[in-house]
C-alpha cells in the first residue's frame, strides 16, 4: 500500500447548531434533505498547507417534517507530507479532505441529536467534488 500524501494537522468546528423542531410529527417524516458545501484553499505563506471547510445544513425548502433544524461547519488544516509533489497531493485534498470533514460533521450530527427528543439523525453518503480555490490570507 502506498503511503497517503497528506497529514491532518487539526480540525475544529466553527458553527454547531441543532434545534429540535417542536412541530415535528414522529409518524409523518416525509423526507430530510441536506445542503452540503465544501471548499479548499492554499494557505498563503505556508507552502504545502491547505485549509478546507465543509458545511452541512438542513434544506428546509426540500425537507418535510424534519425533526431538527441543523447547521454544522467544520474547518481543517491539511499538510502535504515531506517529499510529496504538490501536483500528486492536491487532488487528494480536494476529495479526501472534504470527505474527512463530512465524516467529522456526520459524527457530530449523530452525537448532538442522539439525546434530542426525536432521536439520532444520520447524514447519509455525500458525493463531493471540489477544486482548490485561491489563497487564504495570512
Amino acid at each position: 500500500m502506498t503511503e497517503f500524501p497528506l497529514r491532518l494537522e487539526r480540525y475544529f468546528f466553527t458553527e454547531q447548531q441543532v434545534i429540535a423542531n417542536p412541530e415535528h410529527q414522529v409518524a409523518d417524516v416525509k423526507h430530510i434533505d441536506f445542503l452540503v458545501d465544501a471548499s479548499a484553499n492554499r494557505i498563503e505563506g505556508q507552502p504545502g498547507k491547505y485549509g478546507i471547510s465543509a458545511k452541512v445544513e438542513l434544506n428546509q425548502e426540500k425537507s418535510g417534517n424534519a425533526p431538527y433544524f441543523i447547521t454544522i461547519t467544520a474547518f481543517g488544516i491539511l499538510v502535504i507530507k515531506d517529499g510529496v509533489d504538490p501536483v500528486v497531493a492536491e487532488p487528494h485534498i480536494e476529495t479526501s479532505g472534504a470527505q474527512l470533514l463530512i465524516g467529522v460533521i456526520r459524527e457530530r450530527l449523530a452525537e448532538m441529536t442522539a439525546r434530542g427528543p426525536w432521536g439520532a439523525l444520520y447524514l447519509d453518503f455525500v458525493p463531493i467534488t471540489i477544486k482548490i480555490d485561491s489563497n487564504i490570507a495570512d
